[in-house]
């Protein structure tokens, strides 16, 4: 997870993790907007949160942020 966190500060992104109504959110901004997010359900934290935060990066990457 560890260079998935690294690619998205090197592009100058900030990765936030959160608990909101028993769920866990990822939220990836740039400067203050939100520029993608999701929730993670109840299954293995960190599996979920590698995967869901790769798929956030590369759909990122697609619209060229």
């Amino acid at each position: 997870m560890r260079d998935l966190l690294e690619k998205a500060l090197n592009k100058g992104l900030s990765v936030n993790f959160s608990n909101e109504n028993g769920f866990a959110v990822i939220r990836i901004n740039k400067g203050e907007e939100v520029v993608a997010s999701c929730s993670l359900g109840a299954a293995n934290f960190r599996s979920s949160v590698e995967e869901s935060l790769q798929s956030l990066l590369m759909d990122l990457d697609r619209k060229g942020i």
